[in-house]
């Protein structure tokens, strides 16, 4: 039996905006590259059968934000081969003969986001004491989970990931930003976030369970980057707490990493694909994140 090292969350001080000198403003987000992290909360990287070691690095299509209205359409079966076929067009032949009709198995990832306020370089973010400037707002990472897993075992993982997470309206984001007035190293806005669906309660976790500090989810997105570099008016998303739709034990995510991607495929499909908490048409989704407001949207 494997057994996943346990992580545990960073050491940083609580801002509190009721204690905290900052700035409640509209949020005005039109970011030229969105970074994204994955498995940064202990209780959700126990769920998902995730590793304690690191998070997951990847970066999510800036054109998937969602600017007007308050639907997410569903992906359909052609949208979903061809995002796949982008990255491997021999997996997408397999797929195209297998699935006549591939669910999306569409899930839903509410999180803390960070908005740059100023180019900022990873060797500045290697310094412990440096406050990188940012705001704070709500976001979902809304995830077509049967494209995520095609990837997994694959060392163009983090490919399949962004294009699981970029279909047109998967990032959705909240009303509001935060700004504290001046910049604080190790430290973190203290907000309880919070997902429903169809008033159901699906997620509820507070950001200091966060396994690294903002400065420390920065720094991991920055070295991903070819320049090392994160620029004003990027995007950051800095992961989910518990309470997704797909879960696997460790030892199974594991396992079916040694598995060809078909096989790996239709086994996510026998358990997931009737799963009632994936998403489906119809299905309206309401995330809160205290000082940072609410956002409700419709899966169409």
């Amino acid at each position: 039996m494997f057994k996943t090292p346990q992580a545990t969350p960073a050491v940083m001080r609580a801002l509190t905006p009721e204690r905290t000198p900052g700035k409640l403003l509209p949020l005005e987000l039109a970011p030229r590259q969105v970074h994204a992290l994955g498995l940064t909360y202990a209780a959700h990287i126990n769920e998902t059968g995730g590793e304690a070691e690191g998070p997951a690095v990847f970066t999510k299509d800036p054109a998937s934000l969602l600017h007007e209205g308050d639907t997410v359409k569903c992906p359909s079966h052609e949208s979903l081969l061809m995002a796949v076929e982008r990255l491997d067009a021999r997996l997408v032949a397999s797929l195209s003969a297998r699935f006549s009709s591939l669910p999306p198995l569409l899930d839903y990832e509410v999180e803390l986001g960070l908005l740059m306020l100023e180019d900022t370089r990873a060797a500045d973010l290697e310094r412990p004491g440096f406050a990188p400037p940012v705001g704070y707002f709500l976001a979902n990472d809304v995830t077509a989970r049967s494209v995520q897993v095609l990837g997994e075992g694959r060392q163009d993982r983090m490919a399949f990931w962004c294009a699981a997470k970029s279909f047109p309206g998967f990032m959705v984001a909240g009303p509001l930003l935060w700004v504290p007035d001046t910049p604080q190293a190790a430290a973190c806005l203290d907000v309880t976030l919070t997902l429903t669906v169809n008033g159901e309660l699906r997620q509820q976790g507070r950001t200091m369970d966060l396994i690294l500090s903002p400065r420390e989810l920065l720094l991991q997105a920055a070295r991903a980057t070819s320049s090392g570099l994160l620029e004003k008016g990027d995007a950051v998303l800095t992961g989910t707490p518990s309470g997704v739709a797909f879960t696997v034990p460790p030892w199974k995510r594991k396992v079916g990493a040694l598995l060809p991607a078909m096989a790996r495929l239709s086994a996510a499909l026998r358990t997931h694909a009737r799963n009632p908490r994936m998403l489906k048409p119809g299905d309206v989704v309401e995330m809160d994140g205290g000082v940072l407001g609410r956002r409700r949207f419709v899966i169409g």
